[in-house]
């Protein structure tokens, strides 16, 4: 865009208010009401649902299932790893009790509970039927339990009765309902993993259990067996068929419903690569797998089953939805808007849906609610309760309510003027009660400088919390604002944009407003987000130093990657980052805590100790100490998902209470070394072998922070390659041969000493200006430790301008992972122009690809790709190999689906588990065995660690993939054609 005159001189006036207005900010005493606020509802139409929590002091470790007692006064719930608990449904329980643990008597194998049903008649007989996976031959098996009349409710496993099993090699079902005939319903998966489709071609099989629902009586006995078959299944007198079968031709039927009215099932069934699945159960029911999936066909080779397939009632393309979950067909009145409807959910997306038939034989369809839920199950209680199981991102239970919200997306501040935060906008006067305040650690946003208000509404005031682990209290309606500007000069400066973060009904939402030309009023952004090309003004006759670049304004779900649950969403805000001078004060001693407490924001300063671990320093104030500085550095940019429990998949941790032996940076990465030689996240006394330094220290692919950043920070990057090199260094240890750990030249070895020197004579050789440092200089960029050594350098100012030229134009021609460290000093016009963040696949598609220069881009000495999957040989590879890859995705469009998505749908041998030690160490990598006695994984470098039980104080499977996003970002578009062009060839030789 140009700037015009009135927009300069608009932001004249900025420059001239706003200092005047920080000179003179509120005064100590008592802050006026805010009586102003125009912040109600949200911009768009609530959904007709919501969840809460139910029973809020509850959590389960990765529960799998949720059953009301008979009687209605108690809850079952069942947790994967083999316990089952029960507790009083009441909303303020606080501790659930054990009713019994499957794994306390079973010596080693990996166990999983399915789901759990109470008998129709269990007052009388006291029978409880659980599906688990059992350690001894992984079958999955249904097995029937007598609960003793204790209380709390207590079973033994003398009682278990296995009734039946079938093969559960990945897909088993498992789900477990009983219908108005008394009779049990069973679903079973197909009894493999997730590729090739179908592997046992088992689906349209009625000879087996696989695949399939099931229908037995268990409450006669015959022929020598548990159960009986009712004499209506549908294939009883089908010579070879297995009698129990009910419906078939399902691919994992994880949950299905039944219709306590009218006896009809309905089942959400796992597509594979294109389609989930909603199926209406009936007697011989041919579901199709694996012929189709939903509605397009997949393997005509396989013989059909022994009745027509039939079309699922409802079907999601894998944009919608992931992994379909089924639910209850509702018939409670505490929701009546969903009578006779069945209700499923999505594990991966958290949408929740209703499907209801019609009278014309046709179904409705309509969407209840998004939520950020990893649901695994659903139920329905006595008094019409409605409950949600989420598994691993809470593991607590919630109710679905009809959502009260009423509709205000029509009055919705479209304009900042509107909000009633401020007095005036052009002036960025606050409105009367709205206060400022400073934090001691600002996070770096391109070199945008930041604002900050916190407006709590009326004379409420906030419960600010002493510690992380802690939320605040926030009185509701209550609005921070963060107002970003370029600073131009001394005397001018352009404004950005105005991030809000609204606490409405118990919920943070984000919000962006971006400021027009003239600097007086700014307009709420798409919550898609957007972005905004700026260019240096002409014919002036002065300079304005508007770099020339794109600034983006962030999504909606981008805000909430760092405002998460995590670090309780607000990151500004909180005891220790407010912990500082008050600004404006004549005496250093005022502290912005005791000042907010007076003017009646704080209901009252939180103490903190001079030692407190958690206390934070100005990253850029010379006077405090450099491993202050840094560890404040890196918490204000990083720990918001590096932490204990965060959502970063490199299970490393960068937050400032915890000390440096705890920070499990003294490893590798698997997202790779990038041609760092025996690299490490953080190798101590060596910068240039950081994994941690190079990733913040680039643009492209793997740049850190990934989200909200477009600009490498130079004062950040010189500070922490400092405060690496500052600390004391430890032994080398061996580590796992890694692809991209060679040098170029293929040696095995290098002497770390002898690099370690060279990489410090970078600094001495870029001072000293002349042309006989260009050719040394020019081979800097060869090798990827020495060409980080170099640009760190120039962040830090180092370099003469003539060797800075040099460094800059043979840096930009290098490959991709040596560019990148580059490419933040070259004008963004200028740059090669990769993918980047969004990319069309259509785009690669498009063009034809050569499987050599692909095949260099593999082997090449900072790939990625090779870092996990060798060409042939499994036990080389990580995750599948080459070969594996081709067979699984015979069409471009699904792998490259795969690569831009990898945590869309994750193969359950692929799956990452983090596990986390009693001494706080965490591990990474894939579940390989797990025993009563020990874990083993196989790690990111490749190494098999078996861990005691004894020292294990968690371990949770990872929605993420170990595979990064955005793995293309920082290729050509033809780059990425040929590569893709040699992983789809005949031979990964």
């Amino acid at each position: 865009m140009r700037f015009i005159r009135p927009l300069l001189a608009a932001l004249v006036l900025v420059s001239t208010f706003i200092s005047s207005a920080f000179a003179a900010e509120a005064p100590a005493g008592k802050r006026a009401p805010w009586t102003t606020s125009k912040l109600h509802g949200t911009p768009t139409t609530p959904e007709p649902y919501r969840v809460a929590p139910a029973f809020a002091n509850l959590r389960f470790q990765r529960p799998t299932c949720v059953e009301e007692f008979p009687g209605g006064d108690r809850l079952l719930v069942t947790e994967i790893g083999g316990k089952v608990f029960t507790f009083p449904k009441r909303a303020d329980v606080a501790a659930a009790d054990l009713l019994i643990d499957l794994r306390a008597e079973l010596r080693q194998g990996w166990l999983a509970v399915l789901d759990a049903a109470f008998h129709p008649r269990f007052a009388d007989n006291r029978q409880l039927y659980i599906a688990y996976v059992h350690p001894d031959g992984g079958r999955a098996r249904v097995s029937r339990f007598t609960v003793e009349r204790s209380d709390p409710p207590r079973v033994t496993r003398a009682s278990e009765q296995v009734l039946l099993d079938w093969p559960a090699a990945g897909h088993s079902g498992g789900c477990l309902e009983f219908g108005p005939d008394g009779l049990l319903y069973i679903s079973t998966g197909d009894g493999s993993g997730p590729n090739p489709p179908d592997g046992l071609t088992t689906g349209q099989d009625v000879t087996d259990l696989l695949g399939s629902i099931l229908r037995i009586d268990v409450d006669h006995p015959a022929g020598g067996q548990p159960y009986s078959i009712p004499a209506d299944n549908p294939f009883g007198e089908l010579a070879g068929a297995r009698p129990e079968v009910w419906a078939y031709g399902l691919r994992n039927p994880w949950k299905f419903g039944i219709d306590r009215r009218s006896g009809e099932v309905f089942a959400a069934d796992n597509g594979w690569e294109s389609w989930e699945m909603v199926h209406r159960i009936v007697r011989g029911g041919n579901c199709g797998w694996p012929v189709m999936e939903g509605r397009v066909a997949l393997r005509s080779e396989v013989k059909l089953g022994p009745t027509p397939i039939l079309p699922p009632v409802k079907d999601h393309p894998h944009t919608e939805a992931n992994s379909v979950i089924g639910g209850p067909v509702y018939r409670g009145s505490r929701v009546p808007g969903l009578d006779g409807a069945f209700v499923y959910g999505d594990y991966i997306t958290g949408t929740i849906w209703a499907v209801r038939p019609d009278k014309d034989q046709s179904y409705s369809h309509i969407t209840l609610c998004d939520t950020d839920l990893r649901i695994v199950a659903f139920a329905e209680g006595s008094r019409g309760e409605l409950y949600v199981l989420d598994h691993d991102f809470t593991g607590q239970i919630y109710e679905l309510l009809p959502n009260d919200e009423p509709d205000l997306s029509s009055s919705f501040p479209r304009r900042l003027s509107e909000t009633g935060l401020f007095a005036s906008v052009p002036r960025h006067e606050p409105a009367p009660g709205v206060a400022p305040y400073r934090v001691t650690v600002p996070r770096w946003v391109d070199g945008a400088r930041a604002r900050r208000w916190v407006a709590v509404p009326g004379s409420a005031t906030i419960e600010l919390a002493a510690t992380p682990e802690v939320s605040s209290t926030f009185p509701e309606g209550t609005v921070l604002v963060k107002e970003l500007y370029l600073p131009l000069s001394a005397a001018l400066e352009y404004p950005l944009e105005v991030q809000l973060l609204h606490y409405y009904r118990g919920v943070w939402r984000p919000y962006t407003y971006q400021w027009n030309d003239t600097g007086t009023d700014a307009t709420l952004v798409d919550s898609i987000g957007a972005s905004r090309q700026f260019a240096p003004v002409t014919g002036l006759s002065y300079t304005v130093a508007l770099p020339e670049r794109t600034w983006h304004f962030n999504a909606v779900n981008e805000c909430k990657l760092c405002h998460n649950a995590g670090p309780k969403f607000v990151l500004g805000f909180t005891a220790q980052q407010l912990n500082r001078p008050a600004p404006s004060e004549a005496s250093p001693d005022t502290r912005q805590l005791q000042r907010l407490v007076a003017q009646g924001v704080l209901s009252s300063a939180p103490v903190l100790a001079a030692d407190d671990p958690s206390r934070l320093v100005d990253p850029h104030d010379a006077t405090q100490p450099l491993d202050d500085r840094a560890r404040s550095y890196l918490h204000g940019n990083c720990a918001m998902c590096h932490h204990p429990g965060g959502n970063a998949i490199v299970s490393f941790f960068l937050r400032r209470d915890l000390p440096f032996d705890k920070l499990n940076t003294n490893k590798g990465t698997g997202i790779g070394t990038f041609g760092l030689h025996d690299a490490r996240l953080i190798v101590a006394g060596d910068p240039y072998r950081s994994v941690l330094l190079y990733r913040m220290s680039k643009l492209g692919y793997a740049r850190m922070p990934y989200i909200g950043s477009r600009v490498v920070d130079s004062d950040g990057v010189a500070l922490v390659a400092e405060w690496i090199r500052s600390l004391p260094p430890v032994v080398p240890q061996a580590s796992a041969p890694v692809a991209s750990a060679a040098p170029a030249g293929g040696a095995a070895s290098f002497d770390l000493a002898a690099e370690l020197a060279e990489n410090l004579r970078v600094a001495e050789l870029v001072r000293a200006e002349g042309k006989d440092s260009d050719a040394a200089i020019r081979g800097l960029v060869r090798t990827t430790g020495s060409a980080l050594a170099l640009s760190t350098q120039l962040h830090a100012g180092a370099v003469k301008l003539r060797n800075r030229e040099v460094a800059v134009t043979a840096g930009a021609a290098a490959p991709s992972d040596i560019r990148g460290l580059f490419e933040t000093f070259i004008p963004e016009a200028q740059r090669k122009q990769t993918l980047g963040t969004t990319v069309d696949p259509q785009v690669i598609l498009n063009l034809r690809g050569d499987r050599e220069r692909g095949k260099l881009i593999f082997f090449s000495d900072g790939a990625r790709c090779r870092n996990c999957h060798d060409p042939d040989n499994r036990n080389l590879s990580l995750g599948p190999t080459l070969a594996d890859i081709r067979q699984k995705y015979p069409k471009p469009a699904d792998l490259l689906l795969h690569v831009l998505q990898p945590s869309l749908k994750i193969d359950e041998p692929f799956a990452a588990f983090t596990l986390v030690t009693t001494d706080g160490r965490a591990l990474v990598g894939l579940l390989v065995e797990q025993t009563d006695a020990a874990v083993t994984l196989k790690t990111l470098e490749r190494q098999l660690v078996r861990v005691p039980r004894s020292e294990i104080e968690e371990l949770q499977r990872s929605d993420k993939s170990l595979m990064p996003d955005r793995i293309l970002s920082d290729l050509t578009a033809q780059e990425a054609a040929d590569l893709f062009e040699y992983l789809r060839s005949a031979s990964g030789k």
